[in-house]
C-alpha cells in the first residue's frame, strides 16, 4: 500500500509548478481587472472633461449673447437714436410733409376678439340639476320623497 501511495504522489516540482501557475493566473486576472477599471475610469474622465468644455462654451455663448443684447439696447435707446439723427440732420416730419398711400383691397388692421360669444359660453357651461346639487339638497330631497330606497 505504501508503494502504491508513493507512485500516486506527484513529483515535488509539479506541485511547485501548479502553485506558481495558480499565483501567475491570479496575478494576470487581477491585472486584467485593473486594466479594465483603468480603461473605464479614463473614458469616463475624458467624457466628463468634454462635458465641462461644452458647458463652458455654452456659458461663454450665453455671456456673449447677453453682451450683444446690452449693446443693442444701448444702440436702440432714445438718446442714441436722437444723437445719430441729429448728426445726419434728420428733422421731424410735419403734418404737411406726411403722405398716406391708399392701397386698394386693404381694409386696415382688423380687431382681434379673443372672447367667444357670451350666449354660447353660458349655454355650454350650464350643468344638469343632478350634477349641481349639493349633498344637503340631495339629502333633503331624499327625506321629502319618503326615505332612501
Amino acid at each position: 500500500m505504501k508503494i502504491f501511495n508513493h507512485r500516486i504522489q506527484q513529483a515535488p516540482w509539479r506541485i511547485r509548478r501548479q502553485k506558481a501557475g495558480a499565483v501567475l493566473l491570479a496575478i494576470v486576472g487581477a491585472s486584467m481587472i485593473a486594466a479594465l477599471y483603468l480603461s473605464v475610469s479614463s473614458r469616463s474622465t475624458l467624457v466628463a472633461r468634454e462635458i465641462q468644455t461644452l458647458e463652458r462654451h455654452i456659458s461663454l455663448g450665453n455671456q456673449e449673447n447677453a453682451n450683444l443684447k446690452t449693446e443693442l439696447a444701448g444702440l436702440l435707446s432714445h438718446e442714441a437714436i436722437s444723437g445719430r439723427s441729429d448728426a445726419l440732420d434728420f428733422q421731424l416730419a410735419t403734418v404737411g410733409e406726411t403722405h398716406y398711400i391708399l392701397v386698394p383691397g386693404y381694409d386696415g388692421r382688423q380687431p382681434i376678439t379673443l372672447a367667444t360669444n357670451a350666449d354660447q359660453s353660458i349655454n355650454t357651461l350650464s350643468l344638469s340639476a343632478k350634477y349641481s346639487q349639493s349633498l344637503f339638497d340631495w339629502f333633503e330631497s331624499q327625506v321629502q320623497r319618503g326615505g332612501f330606497r
